[in-house]
């Protein structure tokens, strides 16, 4: 029973980070104005330009964590993602809390990948021994 509670939380963990990650994803895909809010932080953030190629590379890192059989390098592709995304932010003027939803994301990600995989704990302990 305990073994299933994990996999639930773990699962619900994990399509939440992946719906976050969906829509920003999707967002990309979709055109702004020029002079917008939107492209005003675009041109913040240095993105103009790249949005479809980050959208793209998003959604493929959706996918390696959501299959179970690619959980692991899903779970290290999306750490640096968002790592990348984080510290994109945060040296662009962001504040941390603009970048709130960022470090929930990480929190998330973290659990679920500690219940939907267990062994990658020890495999990380027995790397840093």
């Amino acid at each position: 029973m305990k073994k299933r509670i994990g996999l639930i939380i773990g699962w619900i963990c994990a399509l939440l980070v992946a719906a976050f990650n969906l829509f920003a994803a999707v967002m990309k895909f979709i055109p702004v104005e020029p002079g917008s809010p939107a492209d005003q932080i675009g041109q913040q953030l240095g993105i103009r330009g790249m949005e479809y190629e980050l959208a793209v590379l998003e959604l493929i890192v959706i996918l390696l964590f959501l299959i179970p059989r690619t959980m692991t390098i899903g779970f290290v592709l999306m750490i640096g993602y968002m790592g990348g995304v984080l510290a994109t932010n945060l040296t662009h003027g962001f504040s941390h809390a603009d970048s709130l939803l960022i470090y929930i994301s990480f929190a998330l990600l973290t659990i679920s990948a500690y219940f939907r995989n267990p062994e990658l704990l020890t495999r990380l302990r027995k790397g840093s021994v």
